[in-house]
């Protein structure tokens, strides 16, 4: 009889795969009748005369992985902003920065200052809710220096500022605040000042300490942006690229000409500038009763069989496949032909907007033992909002290619040490929750298509 494809499902333990190996090759002999167009999702057809096996029970390990050393610093943007996230709780954004001096700044003694305006260009990125009012921003001033030499990082552990930021607002305080929705259309916003706060810098430039940049520094050590104190809606992106604008303004005149406007702007330093996190729940969310160290993991049983990617918090998810050499038992000429992993997303941890749009773009990487980020594996995995699982099921998820994984680790061009799956915007608090390998339902599967010669 003449022989056809066999398709089969195998746990591929330790002390089951000779076994198992000589009752597939039983069933063949016997005529086994499997359509072999049935192979998979996704996967392509094949010639019913060749050995064809599809593995989906190969065990998968998944965790969270925690990075504090997020740096901010290199970014060319503030965020600023506290929302409720659903899964994580309170997500609180505080942004800081120092100033440049553009120019020097000494102005006639007559000269009379009229107010000053911290300016903000925003650009379209929001997370959060963008239909709730929040008053927005809440401006401080620092009372150390931010040096040029050092990173900022995301985490307030390694940034540490609170000691930095004054207690006395320079905004000046509007009853009630002024509500703003955090809608894409939101342009530049202007926010007026203390006139102590304009009349501290005229009288710097008045006296002569507003001539170098090192003065500036001395005198004005930076701004610090808070959200409001009562602000639950959303994050908000101040995008600091290419405006000549943003920044500090101060507008002044002279007294015998009046009709004519004159301003010096303190412009928001590109180098010197960065933005933090803070989620107070996050241990308690994740199920954790203990600050992780960094690079630390966190197995999916550990966390209510869910793992979590959130750039700017520093979570990541590791995949592992541990017993993938017992691929081996198939056969020493094992052709690996196609291999897909599939994470799904429990449909109770995406937000109204997440599902309707990809909750994040994610980047899956090489690692080491030590959960260090390596080269880039497979960039951009597939989103779809009904991926199809096992269970003929749909559910929102990702899927992409470990083909290339399993091949080098096969033929021991790379250690097994799994890989990697992050946000591609590392800086970004984008938030994706995948399930573990051991859900009832959205459990991460693994699909190998392969063939023995």
């Amino acid at each position: 009889m003449r022989k056809n494809s066999l398709v089969t499902s195998w746990p591929l333990a330790a002390g089951w795969g000779r076994l198992l190996l000589g009752l597939s090759l039983l069933l063949v002999a016997a005529g086994c009748s499997s359509n072999p167009a049935n192979i998979g999702i996704g996967l392509p057809n094949v010639d019913a005369n060749t050995g064809a096996y599809l593995v989906d029970t190969l065990t998968v390990r998944a965790s969270t992985v925690f990075r504090d050393s997020v740096v901010t610093s290199t970014s060319s943007s503030l965020l600023v902003g506290r929302y409720q996230d659903p899964v994580l709780g309170p997500i609180k954004t505080t942004s800081y920065t120092t100033l440049n001096l553009g120019g020097a700044f000494q102005p006639a003694q007559t000269l009379i200052a009229d107010s000053v305006v911290l300016v903000l260009p925003t650009d379209t990125y929001r997370y959060g809710d963008t239909t709730k009012t929040q008053t927005l921003v809440d401006v401080r001033e620092l009372s150390s220096f931010i040096p040029t030499t050092s990173f900022g990082f995301a985490s307030p552990k390694l940034t540490s500022m609170t000691t930095f930021v004054g207690g006395t607002p320079l905004n000046i305080n509007l009853t009630p605040p002024v509500p703003r929705r955090a809608r894409k259309t939101l342009g530049t916003l202007r926010l007026r000042l203390s006139n102590a706060y304009r009349d501290r810098l005229m009288n710097s430039g008045k006296s002569g300490l507003l001539t170098t940049q090192e003065q500036l520094d001395r005198n004005y050590a930076g701004l610090a942006l808070l959200p409001g104190a009562t602000d639950a809606a959303a994050l908000v992106r101040f995008n600091l690229a290419g405006s000549a604008d943003a920044g500090v303004i101060l507008y002044y005149h002279d007294p015998t000409d009046v009709a004519t406007a004159l301003n010096h702007t303190f412009s928001i330093s590109s180098a010197r500038h960065f933005y933090q996190v803070e989620a107070p729940q996050l241990n308690s969310a994740l199920n954790i009763s203990s600050a992780p160290m960094s690079l630390q993991q966190f197995d999916a049983s550990r966390t209510g069989q869910q793992t979590y990617i959130e750039g700017l918090l520093g979570l990541q998810t590791k995949i592992e496949i541990p017993y993938l050499f017992d691929l081996r038992n198939f056969g020493q000429n094992l052709v690996i032909t196609n291999a897909n992993m599939t994470a799904e997303i429990p449909a109770t941890t995406l937000t109204n907007t997440q599902a309707l749009a990809p909750p994040a773009t994610l980047t899956v990487s090489s690692t080491n033992q030590r959960n260090q980020q390596g080269r880039t594996l497979f960039a951009s995995p597939q989103y779809s909002a009904t991926v199809t699982n096992r269970d003929g099921i749909t559910q929102a998820g990702y899927t992409w290619s470990v083909l290339t994984y399993c091949q080098d680790v096969l033929a021991n061009r790379i250690p097994n040490d799994g890989m990697l799956v992050n946000n591609s915007a590392p800086t970004s608090p984008d938030r994706v929750v995948l399930g573990g390998p051991k859900r009832t339902t959205n459990r991460l599967q693994l699909r190998i298509y392969l063939i023995s010669k």
